[in-house]
């Protein structure tokens, strides 16, 4: 066989083994890239679920930090009407929303008992939305209602599938449609509600985290309500509901301590019923109880809003007046007294003066007395001298006695 022939025969099967070696370089090239491309995901993948896990890591840091100074700020409160600012700076810097906001459960107003219990919008963090602080919704109405109503945390999707919540919506266009809505709870008592729209940080946790804020919440707005009650009513007397002596003579304390700051005055009207003893032997101690309630409505209604008006012992008064001269304490004092003696009391006519009325001294600080116990003390005397100028009057301390209203 010739070489020719040996050619003849070579050349398909040259020609079969370049294309195997073609497509194996081919199946070798596509192998290669499949092998790149899926180290390359898996690359991606791998730096995906670390930028996650840091950005968890970052989020569950820097929402410890800022749960650790929440409860610093909720253990030292001591007034409800803080509460909510403290709360919604937490839920801002965790959350980063365009819209937050904590609402408070408001009572029935007395003048349309009919309305119901309802929440008003006490804090408010918005860069858009018709949102505005005081906003109220009853409860039931909108989203904050549903969720404060339903006594659980809801989200957007839970929304969107509520048929409820798709009828009620369109009767509250000026509340935003909320990413996360949380109740504050205690025991079967809804307290409030936080809700957060469109935030710029988000985890898997986000709903748990902002339940766990709306608890905190509302036990510290308990547990502050339940401080200042015993406050008030260990302040309080019981029988007439207003300040007690002790509570007195601390906001007495105050007053003076104001005064010698601003170079300004501090004045006291210290008063009694005038035979108050023969009232109660007359009409009996239930009438004399009634008696000194009553009066003491007569006066909270008379004084000013800022004066401080107390019940010091037994029958005897004391209003404590910042920021009063002597005559302008004068003025006020003999408001009160002709308020009391014109008013029809029960059993006043068997009084020996044939009404009910006062005796009382008005001193002022600093003229009169250099701190509060001798200011006291000059009030007092000059009451007595108002008894022995023959009741029913008031007299200035410095006076002794002098033209008595």
């Amino acid at each position: 066989m010739n070489l020719a022939n040996i050619a003849l025969f070579a050349a398909p099967a040259m020609v079969l083994l370049v294309i195997a070696l073609v497509m194996a370089l081919h199946q070798s090239s596509v192998a290669r890239r499949a092998a790149e491309e899926q180290t390359r995901e898996v690359r991606e993948s791998s730096s995906r679920k670390f930028r996650r896990l840091e950005q968890d890591l970052q989020f569950m840091r820097e929402f410890f930090q800022i749960f650790a100074s929440l409860l610093g700020e909720m253990h030292a409160e001591r007034q409800v009407r803080m509460i909510p600012r403290a709360l919604l700076k937490a839920i801002v810097q965790i959350y980063r929303p365009e819209v937050a906001a904590v609402l408070v459960k408001r009572k029935p107003r007395a003048a349309d008992p009919n309305t119901g219990e309802t929440l008003s919008v006490a804090a408010l963090h918005s860069t858009r939305g018709t949102m505005r602080d005081g906003l109220e919704f009853r409860f039931g109405e909108g989203q904050v209602g549903i969720a404060a109503k339903r006594q659980q945390v809801m989200v957007r999707k839970d929304f969107e599938d509520d048929q409820l919540w798709n009828y009620e919506r369109t009767r509250v266009s000026t509340e935003p449609t909320w990413d996360i809505v949380a109740p504050m709870v205690v025991g079967d008592k809804t307290l409030g509600v936080l809700a957060i729209a469109r935030p710029d940080r988000h985890h898997d946790t986000e709903r748990d985290v902002l339940e766990m804020i709306a608890r905190i919440g509302a036990l510290t707005t308990q547990n502050v309500a339940a401080y200042r009650q015993k406050e008030v009513e260990a302040e309080h007397d019981k029988l007439t509901d207003i300040f007690n002596k002790g509570a007195l003579l601390k906001r007495l304390d105050l007053a003076i301590i104001q005064a010698r700051k601003t170079g300004g005055k501090a004045s006291v009207f210290m008063f009694d019923l005038d035979n108050f003893k023969v009232y109660n032997d007359t009409n009996g101690h239930l009438a004399g109880d009634r008696l000194l309630a009553k009066l003491a409505q007569l006066v909270k209604e008379t004084v000013r809003s800022d004066d401080v008006f107390g019940r010091f012992g037994g029958e005897e008064f004391l209003l404590v007046m910042p920021g009063r001269t002597g005559g302008q304490a004068m003025t006020a004092a003999g408001m009160v007294r002709k308020r009391i003696e014109d008013y029809p009391f029960e059993g006043g006519s068997t009084q020996p003066l044939g009404k009910v009325t006062i005796s009382g001294g008005v001193a002022c600080f600093p003229e009169d007395a250099p701190d509060g116990v001798e200011l006291l003390r000059a009030a007092d005397t000059a009451l007595y001298r108002a008894k022995e100028g023959g009741r029913n009057r008031v007299y200035r301390a410095e006076e002794a006695g002098l033209n008595p209203l």
